[in-house]
């Protein structure tokens, strides 16, 4: 298993901007969490369900991953224009 901090592992609310989530070439909505190291993402259930009345289902998802930068603001404060380029 990889390193749980790092370039490589995105979280919905991790700060690092709007991104998309490619999956075996495939792009892939309601990602919550990813390792790109690791080849996993934990993604919302579509169209959003609850078994327990409160918690919004989700399920793994393994594959090649590619995580691509859309458009707002990194760590650095640079702004990247939409789809410029791969956070790996």
């Amino acid at each position: 298993m990889s390193d749980q901090s790092g370039e490589h592992v995105h979280y919905w609310d991790d700060g690092r901007g709007r991104r998309e989530v490619i999956i075996d070439g495939q792009r892939v909505d309601g990602v919550t969490y990813c390792d790109t190291k690791a080849g996993i993402a934990v993604v919302l259930d579509a169209p959003l369900k609850s078994s327990d009345g409160e918690h919004v289902d989700f399920h793994p998802i393994w594959g090649e991953i590619r995580v691509i930068y859309c458009g707002g603001y990194t760590d650095s404060n640079k702004t990247f224009r939409m789809g410029e380029g791969p956070i790996q």
